[in-house]
């Protein structure tokens, strides 16, 4: 062991004794290998290398540990989600909610800065662990799911990169001999681990603790060896306290990946410490509560246009929603210039209306003639319309209208003489409809609103529409008129426009949501929703030491994050099994400053898929040609569990664990994914053979859920045999053996069949 070694665990004793535990730590994710990183390579450890090596496994995501103020996270409030049929198909109902559990966890959580000081809400270990899960080596969907989110959120794992190479140099006349660092060769070693000391500074600093763990680290080399090259070297962590375990949720894709049989009950407090300082609101004394950033992808900026003011003029409530009730699309479009609408419904009904007239006669008991009012009733059939307005802002709305009806009379007065001189009656009454009414204007470009800096006139308008109006032969006259009242506006504003690369000092969100996408609102085909959705949401930008706050809108088409489902083995020359889930990170690393990795902000979209090859058994000849033999490290299945008494719930959907505990007591030959190729035309014979476990004797056939054999085969007797008639490659053949147990035990064999 080299020098820098031995001081290094020199050094972590010392803090032990002087009790300088970490209060919180984590890890931040970015790009490999880019501006002040560039020493990142693959030689020396980088991207994320689950387990111990070498030969390490190198993941294709291409990320590293990023230093402080270089950090990548996301930058808008809601995200949306939702699954392709490849995933539902695979997975089924159940697997939809495990999903839907590990969002709920995120969305459990406050605003970042509610938590207390040392984050004394969350727990240090979150793990828990199903031992029936465990010995069927059943992967839990949820959990998996939570790590992968907390790294689509900007976090790396943090026990993988509390240590981390730097530089690795051979001097002239060193030697590397390989296992060890050898002789001579030189390495610097640095931490990407960071922790919140308190202090009179309250700085973070560089840390050695995850949950309170403590780790050394080793350097394993390679020397170039043939075969485990690259890369050549790594610093691997190791617990000072091999009977301390506290990884975090966004360690279980990393050096602390994820066992079969264990689950998260939640995130533990690194986990939230690393959220907290990306997504801080509050902070202003560390560089994470303000990134120079762009908004993510799709969104715009409502600017405000302080140098060009202008009038705007309100109009009548009341007016647009009267009007929009019987007026169809087209029409209303017409009589408001750029309204922005959706129709929501129409149907037809039945008004009825009345007709007011008026004649003068002669009464008994009048010495004169009187003016008598007639009311008749007619039934028209009317189509009604009920819009959803998107760019109309109202300045003020009521719930009621208020009119008032003016009778106005013309005549000799009632009870007079003939010839009497005519009198003039005006009289009132007051009456509220159900109709609102107030004042709005339209905002001209979609949904960006101008800044109303002076109120310039208020107008009151009076709108009189005559009902009835009758002038007899004799001069009487009668009319009624119904008057209402209208309070309009105008305004000096500043006019507002889209800006869409608004790039700024940002301060973190605080809380991000995930919200999942109905199923009829997504087009698989063309992965776009059939509906898109428009959110408007703010950021506080810091311009000159001052917050200010800017709204955005954001027009979403595509999902945030899709789930997905695809066989994922290596194939076809090829083993082990590259792993288990795949996906993709966007890094925005247009605002880098120079000589730094960073910051940045983490975009949509992203594409989880999940592998579902189902049960994987690796056979090495000439030994284990006959019978499966299973290594933990390339076989695995995707379970739900928790720490109920409850059966694990076993993937593909309706996969039965019964039958899956089966399959570890019985071996069948040939083992699955595939049967031994056929030749269109020529004779088929393959039988089927119980080599291990099982009570003789056996009983074969189709099972009820699988696809048919090819034309021209038949199964019978434990043995597919004819000759096939057409060529192709034929999936989803489960071949169902039945023993002779008390109770009798089955076992589904599923496999593809080509025919050439």
């Amino acid at each position: 062991m080299c020098m820098r070694q031995l001081i290094k665990k020199n050094l972590f004793i010392l803090w032990l004794v002087l009790g300088l535990q970490s209060s919180w730590a984590f890890s931040l994710l970015g790009p490999v290998a880019i501006g002040g990183d560039a020493w990142q390579v693959t030689l020396i450890g980088y991207n994320p290398l689950p387990g111990f090596g070498p030969p390490f496994f190198i993941d294709g995501l291409l990320t590293g540990p990023k230093n402080l103020g270089e950090g990548y996270r996301r930058n808008t409030p809601t995200n949306y989600y939702t699954f392709d049929p490849s995933y539902s198909d695979y997975f089924g109902s159940n697997g939809e909610v495990a999903v839907e559990q590990a969002f709920d966890i995120l969305n459990s959580l406050t605003n970042v800065d509610s938590y207390s000081a040392n984050l004394s809400e969350f727990p240090l270990n979150s793990e828990s662990e199903n031992y029936t899960a465990n010995s069927l080596g059943l992967f839990d969907v949820k959990s998996e799911t939570l790590s992968l989110l907390m790294e689509q959120l900007g976090l790396a794992d943090a026990v993988r990169y509390t240590w981390a190479l730097h530089d690795r140099y051979l001097p002239p006349g060193a030697t590397c001999n390989p296992p060890g660092p050898g002789n001579g060769v030189e390495y610097t070693v640095v931490q990407r681990n960071f922790d919140f000391i308190a202090s009179p500074l309250n700085q973070i600093q560089y840390s050695p603790y995850v949950n309170g763990e403590l780790y050394y680290y080793f350097i394993d080399e390679n020397c170039g060896a043939a075969g485990a090259s690259p890369p050549d070297v790594d610093a691997l962590e190791y617990p000072a306290d091999t009977l301390i375990n506290n990884p975090p949720v966004a360690s279980g894709i990393g050096e602390d990946a994820l066992r079969d049989g264990v689950f998260y009950t939640g995130l533990t407090r690194d986990d939230v410490a690393g959220l907290r300082w990306l997504y801080s609101t509050n902070n202003y004394d560390t560089p994470s509560s303000a990134y120079l950033e762009s908004p993510a992808a799709g969104s715009v900026f409502f600017s405000t246009n302080v140098n060009s003011p202008q009038l705007l003029y309100t109009s009548n409530l009341n007016v647009l929603v009267s009007t929009s009730l019987t007026n169809s699309p087209a029409t209303l479009q017409t009589l408001y210039p750029g309204l922005q609408f959706g129709l929501v419904s129409s149907s037809f009904s039945n008004v009825v209306s009345m007709v007011v007239t008026n004649y003068v006669t002669n009464l008994i008991g009048y010495s004169g003639p009187v003016n008598v009012i007639a009311t008749n009733h007619v039934t028209n059939i009317v189509q009604f319309y009920q819009y959803a307005f998107g760019n109309v802002v109202t300045n003020k709305s009521y719930p009621h209208t208020t009119y008032k009806l003016q009778t106005i009379t013309v005549g000799p007065p009632i009870g007079s003489p003939a010839g009497s001189p005519f009198a003039t009656n005006i009289t009132y009454h007051t009456y509220q409809s159900n109709v609102v009414s107030g004042d709005f204007f339209i905002i001209t470009n979609g949904t960006c609103g101008p800044n109303i800096i002076q109120t310039l006139q208020t107008n009151v308008e009076v709108v009189t529409n005559t009902i009835v109006a009758n002038t007899l032969t004799g001069g009487e006259v009668f009319m009624q008129n119904l008057i209402s009242y209208s309070t309009n506006h105008v305004f000096v504003v500043q006019p507002c426009t889209f800006v869409t690369n608004a790039v700024a000092d940002y301060q973190g969100i605080g809380k991000i949501q995930f919200l999942r996408v109905r199923d009829d609102n997504y087009d698989y085909q063309t992965a776009q929703f059939i509906q898109p959705i428009t959110i408007q949401y703010t950021m506080v930008v810091i311009t000159n030491g001052q917050a200010m706050t800017q709204t955005f809108q954001r027009v979403v088409t595509t999902p945030d994050f899709l789930f997905a489902a695809s066989d994922q083995l290596s194939g076809p020359n090829a083993i082990p099994v590259n792993g288990s889930f795949t996906r993709n990170i966007n890094f925005d690393q247009v605002n880098i400053q120079p000589g730094l990795a960073g910051p940045g902000t983490i975009d949509p979209p992203t594409t989880i898929a999940f592998n579902k090859v189902g049960p994987v058994y690796d056979n090495t000849a000439p030994s284990f040609l006959t019978y499966q033999t299973r290594f933990e490290d390339i076989y695995f299945l995707w379970g739900s569990f928790d720490g109920t008494t409850n059966a694990p719930v076993v993937y593909p959907n309706g996969t039965s664990i019964v039958n899956l505990a089966a399959e570890a007591l019985i071996q069948i030959s040939p083992p699955p994914p595939t049967l031994p190729n056929g030749n269109n035309g020529v004779s088929y014979n393959v039988p089927f053979t119980v080599v291990a476990g099982g009570v003789p004797p056996y009983t074969w056939a189709l099972a009820p859920n699988s696809a048919g054999l090819p034309a021209g085969l038949s199964l019978s007797g434990g043995v597919i045999s004819g000759t096939p008639t057409q060529s192709g490659t034929y999936d989803n053949i489960v071949i169902q053996m039945t023993d002779s147990s008390t109770p009798p035990r089955t076992v589904q064999m599923t496999y593809s069949l080509t025919i050439n």
